[in-house]
């Protein structure tokens, strides 16, 4: 009975938004309708549990806010978590078209040069086609882009390397382009240097932080029902031993 109501009604149950995760909130909040966010989509199936729920959020408020999307990945299954993320969304944006308003340029291989190969001309980049083999020039948003430093800001999903310190290297630290970092638990002690340094300008940790962003953009999803089970859970065993 406790996990049923904690699934059929998340509420954010004791959760309190962390500075980090409202700062990364604000960053997306503030951009103008039309600004292009890059999503760097660098993690596989395995590590879903902790990354996809921040992933929904981020692009949920995207499409909120009129922000259009564009997507490439590091890492092989990249593309198809991207494609993933569209589905999870498309129901209930059903305004958005694809090439528009999203795009998934989909993996490919080169770590750092393919990064450098998008400052200077993403076409070129991804070798003219899109995740699903179609033209990009055959897109509005594919024919406005023409390198990465035109984004107003990257927000790298990433779990290892390559990932969101490559993108640091190649294009926040010489091309000024903000970043902010999706990582799971292990990898935030690692990023802090970086936020502290202001090389990160936002930063949500794993599961956690995917909660307190789908509560501050008024988004329950999987991870506020799964904090709530954890709290729920918590909860019901003190009691009982009580």
């Amino acid at each position: 009975l406790v996990f049923v109501v904690s699934i059929l009604n998340p509420v954010g149950l004791a959760l309190e938004v962390s500075g980090s995760t409202r700062q990364t909130f604000e960053l997306i909040d503030s951009l103008p309708a039309g600004s292009i966010v890059w999503f760097g989509v660098d993690y596989e199936p395995a590590n879903r549990a902790e990354i996809e729920a921040s992933a929904i959020a981020l692009f949920k408020h995207c499409m909120e806010k009129d922000l259009r999307v564009v997507a490439a990945s590091m890492w092989a299954p990249g593309g198809s978590q991207m494609d993933s993320l569209i589905r999870a969304v498309s129901d209930q944006f059903e305004d958005k078209v694809y090439g528009v308003d999203f795009l998934n340029l989909g993996y490919r291989p080169g770590g750092q040069v393919f990064l450098q190969q998008l400052t200077e001309d993403i076409s070129t980049a991804v070798l003219g086609i899109d995740h699903y083999g179609n033209p990009v020039s055959q897109y509005p948003l594919g024919k406005e882009l023409k390198t990465i430093k035109d984004v107003s800001i990257i927000v790298s999903f990433a779990i290892g390397s390559p990932g969101f310190r490559e993108y640091i290297k190649v294009v926040t630290d010489p091309c000024k382009v903000p970043i902010i970092a999706v990582l799971p638990a292990v990898s935030i002690p690692e990023a802090m240097p970086m936020v502290n340094s202001h090389q990160i300008s936002g930063i949500l940790g794993s599961l956690r932080g995917g909660a307190e962003y789908e509560k501050i953009s008024s988004n329950p999803g999987k991870a506020m029902t799964g904090m709530d089970a954890q709290s729920f859970m918590n909860l019901t065993i003190l009691l009982f031993i009580v």
